[in-house]
């Protein structure tokens, strides 16, 4: 079987899993790489502590594992990914040794500061604002991600983590987006109280008034790529939180769902969209399903 029929095969297999069959399993596995970073944003808490960045032989050992078990997504994330490495290893090398054991899709959420070389199935690049906004949460000018994503020619999406500095630029923001990369969209997560609720929080008022925002515009025809049913669960809260479907691993340990696992008061106030859009999916949404393909064109 060559490889591009094998793949096409394995999506075939996890259509009928996920979609048919309902089977509970780890889809998706987000690995954490290293908690180095080389920004101090507002709402972070967790980068540099440690210092650390795994071993080559322990990520090549958390890959095999999570394939056995059943993921087929991988999420690399950090602190900062692209601060990766182990002796002559890079990122690139950990997208490469993911692709031959089995994932099918391999993504990576960066900060978007440095070249984004790692050839990633797909990048997610974090821009909370427009550049006073941007600076305030990030510390750094809002031009040098800019210029890093005009000389990216693959896929990539923006995620607008939303917040009480930030969610009265929700549309001007999708207008710069669709004038400045009018081939991406905005996935809009929501600020959530991993370390205990702050002054970032939105009120349920301030969460609504977003909400409805987002749902205009995408209706407009900006670029949004939530589905309106994940923003209306995430509004309701009326979904699977948490879910055996997605799974953290740091170097401190492997959690379900988040590394917040177990905290109620994180748990309620979840902020993630996407796991709205997947358990939606499930429930045969047709704007959910529509996003997911996106990332897939």
């Amino acid at each position: 079987m060559n490889g591009r029929i094998r793949r096409l095969w394995e999506y075939l297999k996890f259509g009928i899993d996920f979609f048919l069959l309902r089977k509970r399993r780890p889809y998706i596995l987000g690995l954490v790489t290293n908690d180095t970073c080389n920004l101090g944003c507002l709402h972070c808490r967790v980068a540099n502590i440690d210092h650390i960045n795994m071993s080559y032989m322990q990520i090549e050992e958390i890959l095999k594992r999570y394939y056995r078990k059943g993921s087929r997504f991988l999420y690399l994330e950090g602190g900062e990914p692209y601060l990766w490495h182990d002796g002559p290893y890079r990122l690139k090398d950990v997208v490469t040794l993911a692709r031959k054991i089995g994932y099918l899709q391999v993504h990576i959420y960066t900060n978007g500061t440095f070249p984004l070389d790692a050839d990633p199935d797909f990048t997610f690049v974090s821009i909370d604002g427009l550049a006073r906004t941007y600076e305030k949460i990030r510390g750094i000018p809002l031009d040098r991600v800019l210029a890093n994503l005009r000389d990216f020619k693959q896929k990539f999406a923006i995620i607008f983590v939303v917040n009480t500095i930030n969610y009265h630029e929700i549309r001007p923001f999708l207008a710069f987006v669709r004038n400045e990369f009018p081939r991406t969209r905005v996935m809009f997560y929501f600020h959530t109280p991993y370390y205990g609720v702050d002054y970032l929080l939105l009120s349920k008022a301030q969460k609504r008034e977003a909400i409805e925002t987002i749902l205009r515009c995408k209706e407009e025809g900006l670029p949004v790529l939530n589905s309106v049913s994940g923003l209306r669960a995430i509004l309701s809260g009326r979904y699977e939180h948490p879910s055996d479907l997605w799974w953290v691993v740091d170097h401190t340990g492997e959690y379900q769902c988040c590394r917040a696992f177990g905290q109620k008061e994180v748990c309620e106030a979840c902020g993630y969209s996407s796991c709205a859009e997947i358990v939606l999916a499930r429930d045969y949404s047709f704007d959910a399903i529509k996003g997911m393909l996106w990332y897939f064109r």
